[in-house]
């Protein structure tokens, strides 16, 4: 058995939701379709900084939970600071480091910048995690695992990303990768990712084997988040753009409609 909790990222509706009827828009469908929580960027919960019991009121009125929120990483600690503050005072629970930070060679100087990033987290009450990504640091899982090995689990644990796993992990798998490290993983992505429509795919019409996936969740009981993602479309087809921005082609809350119903009914994972 696993007792996880089922959120969903703002990604599904896009990347910039610092509007605040495009952010309402994002918590009334989560909260219809009947997600527990939901991740926000950086860029989003700046707009909402001054304000960190406003929006724990709106999610509160939604039977919502801040999961956490994504942070691009630099080299301004005092601004991730104050995020991790604003982040526990809304009651989230997970830092996400995501974001472009250097080359195979830059390795020795990025990996104490995460980490330093991660140890302000902690020091806030919060979970940072690593999101193995394509173009990052680590993306393959041969990087991601070598990540996990030299760096300090009380400060920066590892995630797992199910659709840049299937993309990036070549020769291996999401599951896989969650059995071997399964210690170090706090935070689980339910993403898919399908040749014709790249990471534009809800969570079940891709290439992950998500079953598998499930079974190793339970296997190890894994109790944290278990959250969905999706790329916005890009181009009326529907295609995958490489891009990120708001959807086009496809409808936000019937994409997270779909992903939440076959996790819930066909895994039988996280219903509310």
């Amino acid at each position: 058995m696993t007792d996880v909790r089922l959120g969903v990222s703002q990604l599904v509706w896009g990347f910039d939701l610092s509007r605040p009827d495009r952010l309402l828009r994002f918590l009334d469908d989560a909260s219809a379709i009947g997600y527990q929580g939901v991740l926000l960027f950086d860029t989003t919960a700046q707009f909402w900084f001054n304000r960190p019991h406003e929006l724990k009121r709106m999610l509160d009125q939604r039977n919502l939970q801040l999961a956490g929120v994504i942070l691009r990483p630099g080299l301004d600690f005092i601004g991730t600071t104050r995020l991790v503050k604003w982040v526990a005072e809304v009651g989230g629970e997970i830092l996400v480091i995501s974001g472009y930070d250097g080359r195979q060679e830059d390795w020795d100087i990025s990996l104490p910048l995460l980490q330093r990033h991660g140890e302000i987290a902690a020091a806030h009450g919060l979970q940072a995690v690593y999101h193995h990504h394509t173009d990052w640091i680590a993306e393959t899982m041969e990087q991601a695992e070598r990540l996990l090995a030299e760096t300090d689990p009380k400060k920066l644990d590892g995630m797992l990303d199910c659709g840049h796993a299937t993309m990036d992990f070549k020769g291996h798998s999401a599951q896989e990768y969650f059995d071997r490290n399964h210690a170090r993983i706090k935070y689980v992505e339910f993403k898919d990712y399908a040749p014709e429509t790249g990471l534009c795919t809800e969570v079940g019409k891709g290439t992950c084997d998500f079953e598998a996936v499930a079974a190793e969740l339970r296997e190890h009981n894994y109790r944290g988040w278990v959250v969905v993602e999706q790329n916005p479309y890009g181009p009326p087809d529907g295609r995958y753009s490489g891009t990120v921005g708001r959807p086009g082609g496809g409808d936000p809350e019937a994409s997270a409609t779909e992903s939440y119903r076959y996790i819930t009914e066909t895994l039988g994972l996280g219903r509310r």
